[in-house]
């Protein structure tokens, strides 16, 4: 087999034969896998296929084919074609995968890349064909990792099943509901002991206008996709059943764009919902679904994006989506990213500048949330306003490994706390809430209460807090990090 294998790939090199589309295919083949690998769950619909397969096959195709039919043509250049095959695989692979990797091509290292290849044809032309071997056995990895992210993606989501019929819940009461997700915001107890050591007026002002703010309260996983994943699937997923667990939780921006159970129990029961959002972060992959109205369409968002290309004023933006004209209950999903959460850095000067920053937003971010909730408050009374943080604000940290790794209880708390606080306007029961303390549970307790219901408190999700850990291999396993009474467990 193995002595079968080399015969074939030393016929393979030394035919002299000409392989230009098989050269060019491979170019654009491999970028493509390369930056399906490391950004799968941003990028896996039909659209991004589709679109990315002619970006990369198809420039890399056009220009080897173009220019390699283009030197036969001439009697001088066409005894330079190998040497052209030399330089286009050096050249063109490395401006593909720079696109890939940076979202632009690096155009200075790409020209010192291209006179080093034309140098190294005069000597080296024929031997081409072993670079088009070597880009063959490159490809191997990323293959891999693209398998398993789809593997990941389309096993189904058992996580999701919910252990009751609550998704047949009827609602008895049917304020309109707004979600405000001010991110990376952590609880006053937080915030005001090491290493945040500061003071926000925010969570008297919310007490003084009559919101019930939530103690120690925390998310149930310390970044947005996997912590609002939980939130609005209303069941801890302990990041899906990964086969190598990562913070870009398989499917979670399907779930977060409109694939759950709390959006089709307001549906159901005849709510029109709205997504009012500051980036495209939580819609990058194309896939929204279930609300009515969402304040970043698709043609906004560009196909490469880097989390950073779209930026809506959330609050003008709010403002439009309430004053659409419909006579059904409505349901607001409002996110800011601010504060949110700080910034690794790879100097200690850097990491206090980006702390300092922390709080600085903490000032611009608490002015948001006073404007939007008086705005509320004047033109929808009645309503229901959740104010809920994804998770903490990471001050103290140092790296995403620190994260994975600390057993300092302040910097767990620094992951995992988040602001709660929910004007309930007369719709609270007493006894309810009391076993609200985690983001899992928040849309359980919200309809148990609309509906007057209290069977469907007998099963709320176990409280625990959920992390990454990094174990010596250097892979990550999944650890849990806070028990259901609030107790952190650092052993």
């Amino acid at each position: 087999m193995i002595s079968k294998l080399k015969k074939q790939i030393s016929n393979f090199i030394n035919n002299d034969k000409d392989v230009p589309l098989l050269a060019g295919f491979l170019s654009g083949f491999y970028a493509l896998l390369f930056y399906y690998s490391n950004n799968f769950s941003a990028i896996n619909s039909w659209d991004h296929i589709v679109y990315f397969s002619f970006f990369f096959l198809g420039i890399s195709l056009s220009i080897y084919g173009v220019l390699y039919y283009g030197f036969g043509l001439s009697k001088i250049l066409v005894k330079y074609r190998k040497h052209l095959l030399f330089v286009l695989l050096v050249v063109v692979t490395f401006a593909l995968l720079s696109q890939a990797m940076f979202l632009t091509v690096k155009k200075k290292i790409l020209v010192v890349l291209f006179v080093v290849s034309v140098l190294l044809s005069t000597k080296l032309f024929k031997h081409y064909k072993k670079l088009i071997i070597l880009l063959f056995i490159a490809m191997f990895l990323p293959i891999g990792k693209v398998l398993i992210h789809a593997y990941e993606h389309l096993k189904p989501m058992n996580w999701m099943q919910l252990p009751d019929d609550i998704e047949q819940v009827k609602l008895l009461h049917k304020p309109n509901i707004y979600l405000i997700q001010p991110d990376g915001y952590v609880n006053r107890e937080t915030l005001e002991s090491s290493p945040y050591n500061s003071k926000s007026d925010l969570y008297n002002w919310l007490e003084f206008s009559q919101f019930k703010v939530y103690n120690n309260f925390r998310s149930n996983y310390p970044a947005s996709l996997a912590s609002n994943a939980s939130l609005f699937g209303m069941k801890q997923h302990q990041f899906g059943d990964m086969l190598f667990p990562s913070l870009e939780m398989p499917n979670a921006r399907d779930v977060i764009c409109g694939g759950n159970p709390a959006l089709s129990i307001l549906k159901s029961n005849g709510y029109q919902a709205y997504f009012v959002v500051q980036d495209e972060y939580f819609q990058q992959n194309r896939k929204q679904t279930n609300y009515d109205y969402y304040n970043i369409d698709l043609a906004e968002i560009p196909f490469f994006s880097n989390d950073n290309n779209v930026k809506k004023e959330v609050f003008p933006d709010l403002k439009k989506a309430m004053q659409l004209q419909n006579t059904e209950p409505k349901f607001f999903f409002v996110e800011k990213l601010m504060p949110h959460h700080i910034g690794f850095k790879e100097t200690s000067e850097k990491t206090v500048k980006e702390r300092n920053r922390y709080f600085e937003r903490i000032e611009s971010v608490n002015d948001w949330i006073k404007e939007t909730v008086s705005y509320i408050e004047l033109n929808d009374e009645n309503s229901i306003i959740i104010i809920l943080a994804d998770h903490g604000g990471w001050v103290g940290l140092e790296s995403y490994n620190d994260m994975y790794s600390t057993t300092d209880e302040s910097l767990i708390n620094s992951t995992f706390s988040t602001l709660s606080a929910i004007k309930w306007n007369g719709f609270l029961k007493p006894d309810y809430d009391e076993n609200l303390k985690t983001n899992v549970n928040l849309f359980r307790v919200l309809f148990s209460v609309l509906s007057e219901n209290k069977k469907y408190l007998n099963l709320l999700e176990d409280n625990s807090s959920f992390n990454l850990h990094l174990n010596r291999s250097g892979s990550k396993s999944i650890k849990r990090i806070i028990n259901n009474e609030g107790e952190i467990l650092v052993n």
